[in-house]
């Protein structure tokens, strides 16, 4: 019965494992290559991965225009999407860390990363995004997470509203 029982749970062991092991998987808290032409950008802050929203933790961008609110923040908007679509195609490799749980939209949450080099806190520094760690935490990747709230200290403040209370005070009812 002890064999049998053993047995089980290294198979149950070698299935978990295998399930997780193809390249196409994003694992929480583990870098995965990605793909230049599986990526489409969405915005500053958000991008699609082989059908799957990506939101990058740790930044708000302007807003552009969108169904969910009036008005924009442009030119800042376009700015920033301009800025990512340069980081993702200067890359040599692009990698993405995500946590395991989805947000309330579906979105994956994570980090984007350009050559080892977090792309989150590149775009804080270029004055494109306000950082969001303050708020809403680390979400249990640290490097990544203090990696923006040192690019913030440095960087220029961003010269548009602070996008949340954008969206808030424009909200279509």
């Amino acid at each position: 019965m002890q064999a049998l029982r053993l047995s089980f749970v290294t198979l149950l062991l070698l299935v978990l494992a295998c399930r997780h092991s193809s390249p196409d998987t994003i694992l929480p808290f583990r870098e995965t290559t990605v793909a230049k032409s599986d990526i489409i950008v969405e915005d500053g802050d958000t991008f699609t991965w082989r059908g799957q929203k990506v939101r990058m933790l740790g930044i708000d961008c302007a807003e552009k225009d969108s169904p969910f609110h009036r008005g924009n923040q442009e030119p800042w908007g376009t700015r920033a999407e301009v800025f990512l679509r340069d980081q993702i195609a200067n890359a040599g490799k692009l990698s993405v860390i995500r946590i395991e749980k989805p947000d309330r939209y579906g979105r994956w949450l994570g980090y984007l990363l350009a050559d080892g080099v977090n792309v989150n806190a590149r775009v804080i520094r270029a004055g494109l995004a306000y950082e969001t760690v303050s708020h809403y935490g680390k979400q249990g990747l640290d490097r990544y997470a203090e990696e923006c709230l040192e690019a913030a200290t440095t960087a220029p403040k961003p010269e548009f509203e602070l996008p949340h209370e954008f969206r808030k005070r424009n909200r279509k009812e």
